[in-house]
């Protein structure tokens, strides 16, 4: 029902303007974005570097924030609250189990929470008629996933720490990354529409990521959500098959289903096009919302 309603609006919003114009605007567009790429490299930068100027340890905070979150729900989970699973047999491993869970989460979570502000927080570019506003969205998703690989150094070092051994799987992390990367700009583009013409989406976007930590297989295993017939939690949510996929791949040596990755990929692709070409036809109203 949702997708039907996302490709209807989308139909509706690129049905009043010419097919030519349509598609000089989005090849105007894809060139707007490659012809200044430069920019787009200032803003990951800037956010990169904003977010921990003034610190003592810098950029070490995007290593060491995910590892402090990760010490704190292994004490309240595994021994406070008492949680701990089949395939985990000691709090070591119930840690990594974690952390490899949330380290995609948190880049899905980061690229809502800023793609949703990404127009109105930069009101003053939306007023340059010269300036590409994809860079907005593009810049907040690709700043979330260069967080994530800081993530994935730390959760090497911990394995090589406590497992003293490294899956040669985790070689194939870019079989997964890529096509996590196509979903995560396509969920940028499309709420940094909603969150312009929302404002109110800014702090429900906040809620929405909470439930989804809780509706996703971070902090219990996808068999507890089987066994009890929901098994569709699991089976409908893209970031389920994104933290088993990472979990497959980094903690087990295990190649992921292809087909289950040929359809998370297309998924991904159809919802990046139909965002993009929405991001396209909307941007020339944002002036007016900002």
């Amino acid at each position: 029902m949702l997708l039907a309603t996302y490709q209807r609006w989308i139909e509706k919003t690129l049905s009043a303007s010419n097919p030519k114009t349509r598609l000089g605007s989005v090849l105007n567009a894809l060139y707007g974005l490659y012809d200044r790429r430069w920019l787009a490299i200032y803003f990951v930068q800037r956010q990169l570097f904003q977010s921990t100027k003034g610190s003592f340890l810098g950029i070490s905070w995007l290593i060491l924030t995910p590892l402090l979150m990760i010490a704190l729900y292994t004490l309240i989970f595994s021994e406070i609250v008492g949680l701990r699973f089949r395939q985990v047999d000691s709090v070591a491993n119930f840690g990594l189990y974690l952390y490899c869970g949330l380290i995609p989460f948190m880049a899905f979570g980061e690229t809502l929470n800023k793609s949703v502000i990404s127009i109105r927080r930069n009101s003053g570019l939306v007023q340059k008629v010269v300036f590409p506003l994809e860079i907005l969205p593009t810049s907040t998703v690709v700043t979330a996933f260069i967080t994530q690989f800081f993530g994935l150094a730390g959760l090497t070092v911990l394995l090589a720490i406590v497992e003293r051994e490294l899956h040669w799987t985790m070689l194939l992390l870019p079989m997964i990354m890529v096509p996590q990367l196509i979903f995560l700009l396509g969920l940028g583009y499309l709420v940094a529409v909603l969150g312009t013409y929302l404002p109110d989406l800014r702090d429900t976007m906040q809620a929405v990521v909470r439930a989804m930590f809780f509706f996703t297989p971070i902090i219990w295993p996808e068999e507890l959500a089987r066994e009890r017939g929901l098994g569709f939690i699991v089976d409908y949510n893209p970031l389920a098959y994104i933290v088993r996929a990472y979990r497959n791949l980094v903690l087990e040596g295990v190649i992921p289903d292809g087909s289950q990755l040929l359809v998370f990929t297309l998924l991904s692709a159809i919802l990046l096009v139909g965002s993009f070409l929405l991001f396209v036809r909307a941007k020339w109203n944002f002036a007016d919302l900002v």
